[in-house]
């Protein structure tokens, strides 16, 4: 008997038919280390999971088409050349995977994964990536996540020769979380990026433990950068929120700020940098909640770096609390309360929680260090007290400096004092 089926009805099951087949997906497990790994993605179905088995398959390889690949003992290796593994189709996931010796050219983007534009909501997670040029290079990608990973560079080579543990380029919606990185250039380095959270990362022994530039719109929160040359880096970007990191044991910044605007800066721990804050050309920033303690130099703020709100922040302890060098003064505690600061000497006789005269810091020192940096070894000698002494007497020789109308006599809202210790282990640590 013939049967014809209705217009509606045929278009019901057509559509049935594609979103049937996902479910049908089957799990392949890859044992026979003499077959090609690129043959066996190239002839599995959409949806599919990859089981890779023990031993070394050799790279490089190209995900075209939504796949899981997981590993159940097999590392991929690259061999030295180019890149190891590429996705190049949507919703795949690289999970668990050991992935090592990419090739070494920084031109061609050389790395343990590359993630083209056509890999939307593409996952990486949990994978282990050892001697990469580049860990994970994100390309325009649209909601890729890549969260867990464990990054080691090339370390044996000079920082100008290796590339980055991820680095992110002209992406949307990524979320970037809980992965260590160690021995790369920089540890996550995020260009034109825009409405993206970097969360609970941990990144040592770089050049910038995570690097800014022209994004828009971030989120940097709870992540760890220490004993990096520089912690975290803002660079020609505006409308970030960066709240709850901490940087400690860095050499030169431990946050550094280059023209950067409309920002929140709030709630980070800046401990025993070179520089804890470092402000440069940056302005209509809300800095406050931060702590800033043992430094070097608390905050180092110069050109031009004017309109921010800073407010309600600690600094205790630092060598030197501020280094300023300017034509005006910079003044705080005007609009909203000021800063608590370690060696402030005043009093409260209203006891209303503020200090009855400003704080001011010694910006002759400053001046003095900048423009002839050999009196450095004249700090505290006599001479170099006297004339700081005689410089608030003497009209002629006063310079700009800040000045904190409102200094706060009581920490307020005190931050924790023990930083995060978290090990991140080696290459050849199990994961």
């Amino acid at each position: 008997m013939f049967f014809c089926l209705k217009p509606p009805v045929m278009v019901l099951m057509l559509w049935l038919s594609i979103w049937v087949q996902p479910l049908m997906a089957g799990v392949i497990h890859i044992t026979n280390q003499e077959a090609s790994l690129q043959l066996a993605i190239d002839n599995a179905s959409v949806g599919d999971t990859l089981i890779i088995g023990p031993g070394t398959w050799h790279g490089a390889i190209t995900i075209n088409k939504p796949l899981t690949l997981q590993s159940a003992g097999g590392i991929i290796d690259g061999e030295g050349k180019g890149r190891v593994v590429v996705v190049d189709a949507p919703s795949v996931i690289v999970e668990g995977l050991t992935i090592r010796n990419s090739g070494d050219n920084l031109r061609k983007s050389d790395g343990c994964i590359y993630v083209t534009h056509k890999a939307t909501k593409a996952v990486i997670t949990g994978n282990k990536l050892i001697d990469c040029t580049f860990g994970i290079w994100i390309n325009r990608v649209d909601g890729a996540q890549v969260i867990a990973n464990r990054v080691f560079g090339k370390s044996e080579k000079p920082q100008s020769e290796r590339g980055n543990g991820i680095h992110l380029h002209d992406g949307i919606n990524l979320l970037i979380k809980d992965n260590h990185i160690s021995g790369a250039r920089d540890g996550i380095f995020i260009s034109v990026t825009e409405e993206s959270l970097i969360e609970s990362n941990i990144t040592e022994n770089l050049r910038y433990g995570i690097h800014y530039m022209y994004s828009e719109y971030n989120q940097l929160k709870n992540n760890i950068s220490r004993y990096n040359v520089n912690g975290f880096a803002i660079m020609q970007s505006h409308y970030l929120t960066i709240e709850g990191n901490q940087a400690y044991g860095n050499e030169n910044h431990g946050l550094l700020f280059r023209d950067a605007q409309y920002c929140i800066i709030k709630n980070n721990n800046l401990y025993d940098n070179g520089n804890g804050l470092f402000l440069f050309a940056s302005y209509d920033n809300k800095i406050f909640s931060n702590r800033i303690v043992q430094n070097k130099i608390g905050a180092k703020i110069w050109a031009g770096s004017v309109r921010n709100a800073v407010y309600n922040n600690r600094f205790i302890g630092n060598k030197q609390q501020i280094f300023y060098v300017s034509a005006t003064d910079l003044h705080w505690g005007k609009e909203q309360l000021g800063n608590y600061w370690s060696d402030y000497v005043g009093w409260d006789q209203n006891s209303d929680g503020i200090g009855d005269k400003p704080y001011r810091v010694d910006s002759f020192t400053s001046n003095l260090l900048f423009r002839y940096p050999t009196a450095v070894l004249l700090l505290r000698s006599p001479s170099l007290e006297l004339l700081a002494q005689l410089q608030q007497k003497m009209p002629v020789m006063k310079s700009a400096t800040v000045i904190d109308h409102a200094p706060l006599m009581k920490l307020i809202n005190q931050l924790p004092l023990k930083l995060a210790e978290v090990s991140i282990g080696g290459p050849n640590e199990e994961y």
